[in-house]
């Protein structure tokens, strides 16, 4: 069976070349008949959505042609209004059955993003009673809670995210038993008004790869709707975006998904107890299952010169010691991997200690091909934690690192650009030589950002460490 991707970007030179042999075809009750209809579909393979659907238009042979299922299994929706965005979730429900793949990114709501609704201030309405435009401020509609944003889509007659939870309902629906991979990042249309997470938990037993970043919500912020996914999609294999995980989320994950093999971990805002995140050692535990290849740590607290020395030390203790499990305290029972125990060595005791053959399972960090850290608000890294991080990572292909000058600046005082500099000289050198002596030096292995710019969060802390006189 012949399957296609298609986006809504500008035509490829490939789709133009197919857009003119279709032109060129005359409007008849049959186009050309001694073509077969598999070559037909081969040719419409390469146009986009919307050039299938002129296309479609064209006689009743090929709207029948391009009916087929088989034209629409790999879809990429991008750079849409929302309007069209929900229009062609509409129209795929009638032409895309069993899609295998779906990906949504970079669309964006004008009404969304423009829409600004009054906060009433009931002080300032005592005092100015005669004149309301005196007590009226102004916020965005996505700045409020979910309830309160609700009701003002209502009260504005602004309908187009239930279209939207319809159409991707049934789309799910029709598709649960095929679709593997979900993408939705870069959007800017207030998904969590949407009932994106219950198709995700309904439908997507069977997906493997999921990726829900950068969107206007920021990710999935309650541990409870990781968890959920992690009990409804067993085959996860690959889970990208700066969602809520702890220990414990990161504990089912690691149970509930035996073939994860790519991942993404970074602090997260807690109502309650404000900023969480993975701890050390509930990444070390994630190492030592040695099953991820693909890691992505993104501001963590945990990454710092001196925590990568310690894994690095206990990597080399193994090492040591024929990969057997160290001799150490009984199990914490209120460790949030205590009953891990017994398949990860830094939380077993003392009494069942055995030696273990160095091919049962890779050392903690060796399984790890390709890295990704970022900093911006959490404790940099510096030359001897990038060399401690490439001897816990033995195995790495490719490392990509961004960051920028505030980070370190506030992190140690008196620091100037020229001392900056001088330190990304010395880290590219020994980085470089390094991946060079592992790889062929014609690889592109490392790839760093030293100049990113400002993070909002940066800047909020910025303004609140400025002193007040």
């Amino acid at each position: 069976m012949i399957t296609s991707s298609f986006t809504f970007t500008s035509p490829s030179s490939s789709s133009s070349m197919v857009m003119d042999i279709v032109a060129s075809v005359p409007v008849v009750a049959k186009p050309m008949p001694d073509v077969p209809e598999n070559i037909w579909l081969d040719i419409f393979g390469y146009l986009t959505l919307e050039e299938k659907f002129k296309a479609s238009s064209t006689c009743r042979t090929w709207h029948r042609i391009l009916a087929d299922p088989s034209l629409y299994t790999h879809i990429a929706l991008d750079d849409m209004e929302f309007n069209t965005l929900v229009a062609c979730l509409q129209q795929l429900c009638r032409l895309a059955p069993r899609i295998r793949s779906l990906r949504i990114s970079n669309c964006h709501s004008s009404f969304i993003s423009k829409t600004t609704v009054p906060v009433q201030n009931t002080s300032i309405m005592h005092h100015f009673p005669q004149q309301p435009g005196m007590h009226s401020l102004y916020t965005h509609i996505t700045s409020f809670t979910l309830p309160r944003r609700r009701e003002e889509y209502r009260k504005l007659g602004f309908t187009l995210h239930q279209d939207f939870s319809r159409a991707l309902v049934v789309l799910m629906e029709q598709s649960q038993e095929s679709i593997k991979c979900l993408e939705i990042q870069d959007n800017f249309l207030d998904l969590e008004m949407t009932e994106l997470i219950f198709c995700i938990v309904r439908y997507g037993r069977h997906l493997e790869h999921l990726l829900y970043d950068a969107n206007k919500d920021g990710g999935f912020v309650a541990p409870e709707v990781v968890s959920a996914i992690t009990a409804a999609c067993p085959n996860i294999k690959s889970f990208r975006g700066q969602h809520a995980i702890s220990d414990t989320v990161l504990r089912r994950m690691m149970t509930g998904w035996e073939d994860l093999t790519s991942v993404t971990l970074a602090p997260y805002q807690s109502p309650t107890m404000g900023t969480k995140e993975v701890s050390l050692e509930g990444l070390w535990s994630l190492l030592e299952c040695g099953k991820v290849e693909t890691l992505e740590l993104l501001d963590l607290s945990c990454i710092s010169n001196e925590n990568v020395r310690n894994m690095m030390l206990r990597v080399k203790h193994l090492q040591a010691t024929g990969f057997e499990h160290p001799t150490s305290p009984a199990v914490d029972t209120n460790h949030p991997f205590s009953h891990l125990a017994s398949r990860f060595p830094s939380l077993s005791s003392s009494s069942s200690t055995q030696q273990i053959p160095s091919t049962a399972r890779l050392l903690p960090g060796a399984s790890v091909r390709h890295l990704t850290l970022t900093k911006y608000t959490s404790t940099p890294l510096t030359l001897p934690g990038f060399g401690a991080l490439l001897k816990l990572f033995p195995n790495l292909e490719t490392l990509r690192f961004t960051t920028n000058f505030f980070t370190y600046d506030h992190q140690f005082q008196g620091l100037t650009k020229e001392i900056y500099e001088e330190e990304i000289l010395m880290v590219e050198r020994m980085i470089r030589g390094e991946m060079s002596d592992r790889w062929s030096p014609e690889r592109t292995c490392w790839s760093a950002d030293w100049h990113a710019p400002v993070t909002e969060e940066q800047r909020l802390r910025a303004g609140m460490m400025r002193p007040s006189y």
